[in-house]
């Protein structure tokens, strides 16, 4: 019983002081540190979205008390697409924003010159599928400012690096990430 206790005070301590450092799960899985990068359709963790980062609650509108609680990203290492020309694509949680912005810094080291694109982050127009959490700002779409897709399975694994709680390389024109409430 001593050893479950003392265990369980390791596995405790461990995880808080991940969320403290900002950084993201270990992706040692046997790979070599550096040279790991994410594979079409491979998630970190590994579950469904909805089950580590929280399911969608409500929809986040222009119009209702919630949108109080996003924020307006702003940041040099990060480059909106913002195609809706209404500046939804910097809308976001703050949790959401500090993350891509941990990201964006370690775009710029990884490929000097070059910044975080963010394609897609708050969504109020509809575009994504019933239940995604860009309604509620907690998710972003990502390339590198190149739009190089070959720099995206790298981009995946600089995202769990820099602390998102749940990223996708979705396909070969993006990552998607997001974060806890």
């Amino acid at each position: 019983m001593r050893a479950l206790g003392c265990a369980m005070g390791v596995v405790s301590f461990g995880v808080v002081a991940c969320e403290g450092s900002g950084e993201g799960p270990s992706l040692s899985r046997g790979r070599p540190g550096r040279d790991f990068v994410l594979r079409v359709g491979e998630r970190v963790p590994a579950g469904a979205e909805a089950n580590v980062v929280g399911a969608l609650e409500a929809r986040v509108m222009r119009s209702s008390p919630a949108f109080t609680g996003l924020v307006s990203c702003a940041a040099p290492e990060l480059l909106f697409k913002d195609e809706e020309r209404t500046g939804a694509d910097r809308m976001m949680t703050p949790r959401l924003c500090n993350s891509l912005r941990r990201l964006g810094a370690r775009v710029g080291k990884e490929w000097p010159g070059l910044r975080l694109r963010v394609t897609e982050a708050w969504d109020e127009r509809r575009e994504h599928a019933a239940s995604s959490v860009h309604y509620e700002g907690r998710a972003a779409d990502l390339t590198t400012s190149d739009v190089d897709p070959q720099k995206l399975g790298r981009l995946g694994r600089l995202a769990v690096e820099a602390g998102l709680d749940w990223v996708y390389f979705e396909d070969r024109t993006h990552v998607h990430v997001s974060v806890r409430r």
